[in-house]
């Protein structure tokens, strides 16, 4: 069988490398013909270098400008760019006929997310948005749980997106980046798209339009910036959601230095009850019956399995290419425009202290 050409866009988002891990792990349906960092306008070195060295290690080679790494017609692109850039570079692949995986959120406005959903419309391809926790079991065991009725009508959605100190906050435990690292970085710049909306508020978000299966009316946002004043970015965002029969309450922190032993969620509170579960964690738990204090046992825990994005993203992403099945709703346009809209309205709330119609946003 013919292989599925991958080419790489932008090597800015650190989400690249588990990614080029999903397509190294099918390398007999994928075959990734080369990558390009541009565009890239003010990378963190140390990862850069790293993230290149791991592509030219494995034989890919690099284009210095995307364009030509797209003049080679692979069949599927995928952006990892900064923010800013993600509708130029996008709309540039999808108008050569090429599929496109994004990076979440799939835009930073919801005109720039409609124009790219347009233009693959327009040439018959896909616009797909990668979202690591589309594949956390618990979380799709709690949508089956919902959509069953488990819980009866869904009221409120409630997500912590996970609380940390910042997106350098995963090296050695207790290491720190300097101002000047985070400084240089364009998470830290608001005109590419850097903060904590775009960067965590957006799962909340995502969450939120999943379970009510439809786009919010109405946001109201709140930003803060505790601990970034050599920055032009918030480093904390919350949103209020409201979707007429129930409402979905998110945060996005980049200053919590330690959340504390609370689940992020997604919680979905019901009429007939609740559902609690959380990222690291494959249980399910699901509580019946009024109270006001909390039970000692849930009703019921479910079971569900952990994270595998790799075999799950890579072995849809085949079939969808291959014509073989339609792309999975988390990855499909309809909920990321969905997903834009909501955090385009939280914005813009946060910045004129409004409340914001997403039918107001074109």
């Amino acid at each position: 069988m013919k292989k599925i050409k991958v080419a790489f866009v932008g090597l800015a988002h650190p989400h690249v490398s588990a990614l080029f891990k999903t397509f190294n792990h099918f390398n007999e349906e994928f075959e990734m013909i080369g990558f390009s960092e541009y565009p890239l306008p003010s990378p963190d070195p140390a990862n850069l270098e790293k993230r290149r060295r791991t592509f030219a290690e494995a034989g890919i080679p690099e284009y210095a400008d995307w364009q030509d790494l797209a003049a080679q017609k692979p069949d599927l692109a995928v952006v990892n760019c900064d923010n800013a850039h993600r509708e130029e570079v996008c709309c540039g692949l999808l108008s050569q006929g090429i599929h496109v995986l994004d990076e979440k959120p799939m835009a930073m406005t919801y005109k720039a997310a409609a124009h790219m959903c347009r233009v693959a419309k327009e040439n018959n391809v896909y616009m797909l948005t990668n979202w690591p926790i589309a594949w956390f079991p618990p979380f799709r065991k709690a949508k089956e749980l919902t959509e069953a009725g488990t819980i009866g009508q869904i009221l409120r959605v409630v997500y912590r997106s996970p609380a940390t100190w910042g997106p350098f906050s995963y090296g050695p435990e207790g290491e720190y980046p300097s101002e000047e690292k985070m400084a240089s970085s364009w998470w830290y710049k608001k005109e590419y798209g850097g903060g904590s909306i775009l960067d965590y508020a957006c799962y909340g978000a995502m969450l939120s339009s999943w379970f009510f299966d439809k786009t919010a009316e109405r946001v109201q946002g709140i930003t803060k910036s505790f601990c970034v004043d050599f920055s032009d970015v918030e480093d904390y965002s919350a949103m209020i959601l409201d979707f007429g029969e129930g409402v979905g309450l998110l945060e996005g922190s980049w200053s919590t230095f330690n959340p504390g032993n609370v689940p992020t969620g997604p919680v979905i509170y019901g009429t007939e009850g609740v559902i609690v579960c959380d990222r690291h964690t494959p249980n399910v738990k699901l509580y019946k019956g009024r109270c006001h204090t909390p039970p000692e046992e849930p009703t019921e825990v479910f079971e569900s399995g952990m994270f595998q994005q790799t075999e799950l993203l890579g072995a849809h992403l085949a079939r969808v290419i291959r014509g073989e099945e339609k792309p999975d709703a988390l990855l499909g346009e309809k909920l990321n425009l969905a997903v834009v809209a909501a955090l385009d309205a939280g914005r813009r709330s946060a910045e004129e202290g409004i409340t914001v119609k997403t039918s107001d946003l074109l």
